[in-house]
């Protein structure tokens, strides 16, 4: 990866975000379906957690609730600080970029300096630094349709950042890419993350994924979900299961594959 090397996880101060006793169920027509259930964990200031969990459980459901897009049935999700001067309190990006094809790049990125009422040579300017930044610079006056998936993930990514949010929510952001690009995306995001230091909340199936990029891994139980165990990863960055911490690092990843495994089970009706 191309993050360089960094001191090990931060050991941060103070919780940016708090969710307690979060439930959330949808009326259906043969009754209640609970989705989650007593969700609680809080997100330290510049802490990087990565969340896992079978499919379909409610990760994106959960990431939703902390952007406001959903109100959870009961329980509360709490951000601490003052609320940022016009910035929403987090950014979200989506695994399928959710960029206006209309737009340029550029465009793309200023988008939610817009909505915050930035006037349009600042809002330029800003967004011109974080294309930049992403390796975008000669794409700046291209459309979506113009770039491979990749690009426009990080096109997804630099709109995110320059928001502003103390809080950056990504739901399975890699998870149309290819392993090459994902490599090497996952190192722009950490760059991005190191030099402005947002608290991430990332939501990923890849558990390998998971370990190389979190301070810490919330692994999350089948419908009606839950955090069924939160793992601190202690590796320095970069990090490379094959090469370097490779047998501790494996063994984190064999230990969630054995918890979601048995999660699957239990949904499935599967017998060991």
């Amino acid at each position: 990866m191309n993050s360089g090397p960094e001191d090990l996880a931060a050991s941060p101060h103070r919780a940016m975000f708090k969710c307690h006793r979060v439930c959330k169920s949808y009326p259906t027509r043969n009754g209640t379906l609970p989705v989650l259930e007593n969700v609680t964990f809080h997100v330290y200031e510049q802490e990087f957690v990565c969340v896992v969990g079978p499919s379909g459980c409610g990760k994106t459901t959960l990431l939703k609730m902390i952007a406001g897009l959903l109100k959870p049935t009961s329980g509360t999700l709490e951000f601490s600080g003052p609320l940022p001067d016009g910035r929403p309190r987090a950014a979200l990006v989506f695994q399928d970029h959710g960029l206006f094809p209309w737009m340029t790049v550029i465009e793309n990125v200023a988008f939610g300096l817009e909505m915050q009422g930035v006037e349009k040579p600042e809002r330029l300017d800003r967004s011109r630094a974080f294309v930049d930044k992403v390796g975008l610079t000669p794409f700046a006056g291209s459309y979506p349709h113009e770039l491979s998936v990749g690009m426009r993930q990080r096109v997804g990514i630099a709109r995110s950042f320059v928001t502003g949010s103390p809080v950056l929510l990504m739901d399975e952001p890699l998870s149309s890419v290819d392993a090459q690009t994902r490599r090497l995306v996952q190192g722009e995001i950490l760059r991005l993350w190191r030099d402005h230091r947002k608290s991430v909340i990332y939501v990923t199936h890849d558990i390998e994924e998971a370990v190389v990029l979190g301070d810490r891994l919330l692994v999350m139980s089948g419908r009606p979900s839950r955090i069924r165990e939160e793992i601190p990863i202690r590796f320095g960055r970069p990090r490379d299961p094959s090469v370097n911490g490779g047998k501790e690092m494996g063994a984190i990843i064999r230990h969630v594959w054995e918890i979601l495994e048995d999660e699957v089970r239990k949904t499935l009706w599967i017998p060991k």
